[in-house]
């Protein structure tokens, strides 16, 4: 939290879930390694259920993005219906952006839906992508242990999860503050590859992290991109947490907003929240949603550098030192 706003990060912090698999230590001298085998996923062929295509921008460049696909909203309605999933991809024009062993384009296909809020004024919401940049990618040659770029406590193997969304339009409810802009409370859900994120996991030569135990560490967030520090957010970040907000919650949406009692119409008390749903069948599929009242860039982004797993029944979620 900075002095200048009311920066509030909401992270999971103490209740560990059946998801946790095995005792995990940590070492003091773990070290980073070179990075093992990973492929780009293929970006599905159409657009998933409840989403329209869309083009992201592949030109590794941090400020430009595909066609703006845009959607109406009178007041008084939900956000609720709009999404869009990248389909394609521009050409990439200055050099390699994929990640070591990796193939083809450099994007995920990622899909991003509203799933709820209540729209306070008149608004047009515009989803624009754009590709994870080189300093964004696995296997980067940006990032160091020292220096990590834009990624959050890291060293040179963290990444993003997923494609990178500019989101903008949900109508505001205030003025600029610390590069943010205050609006409705929504519901945004990205989906995002699972095993790019444990690859990142699986540099530390003492650790062999699941996603599952990555999540139960409550390590994996829908961060978005703060403009004042260049940084991705390590948590989920948002203006005003709401009094009911619950963390890391494992499950839809849709069973979440059931099992609080969450509309568009009281969804500031849930502001901050967020789950994540792992799909089995089809691992891309996997989503993670948060309930934010700003808007920004966002992308699935794993946080390591802090948290580990130690012991089972009991357990106690510490913090990991950055190699």
């Amino acid at each position: 939290m900075t002095s200048s706003s009311c920066r509030q990060s909401f992270r999971s912090t103490g209740i560990l879930s059946a998801l946790t698999l095995g005792a995990i230590a940590t070492s003091a001298s773990a070290q980073w390694t070179t990075p093992p085998s990973y492929t780009m996923p293929g970006a599905p062929t159409s657009a998933r259920e409840g989403t329209v295509a869309a083009v992201a921008d592949n030109t590794n460049q941090a400020n430009v993005y595909g066609t703006a696909v845009t959607f109406g909203r009178s007041s008084g309605a939900s956000y609720a219906g709009i999404g869009t999933t990248v389909l394609s991809a521009t050409t990439a024009v200055q050099g390699t952006v994929t990640p070591v062993g990796g193939t083809g384009l450099p994007y995920f296909g990622t899909s991003a839906w509203l799933r709820a809020g209540l729209v306070s004024a008149n608004t047009t919401v515009s989803m624009e992508w754009r590709t994870a940049l080189q300093s964004e990618l696995y296997g980067s040659s940006v990032g160091t242990t020292a220096n990590p770029g834009p990624m959050p406590d890291s060293g040179p193997w963290n990444t993003l999860g997923s494609d990178v969304l500019h989101l903008s339009g949900i109508a505001a409810t205030g003025s600029l503050n610390a590069g943010r802009l205050p609006t409705d409370a929504y519901t945004l859900e990205m989906t995002f590859d699972p095993a790019i994120i444990t690859a990142s996991y699986q540099n530390f030569s003492t650790l062999g992290w699941t996603i599952q135990n990555i999540i139960a560490a409550g390590e994996l967030q829908l961060a978005h991109f703060d403009t004042i520090t260049s940084v991705w957010s390590k948590g989920i970040d948002v203006i005003n947490v709401g009094a009911n907000a619950r963390a890391n919650y494992l499950g839809t949406w849709d069973a979440f907003a059931t099992q609080y009692g969450a509309t568009d119409a009281n969804l500031s008390n849930f502001v901050g929240s967020y789950g994540i749903v792992l799909d089995g069948v089809t691992p891309t599929n996997s989503r993670i949603w948060a309930v934010l009242d700003h808007t920004s860039l966002y992308s699935v982004v794993p946080a390591p550098g802090v948290g580990a797993l130690v012991g089972m029944a009991g357990l106690v979620v510490g913090r990991r030192r950055r190699a």
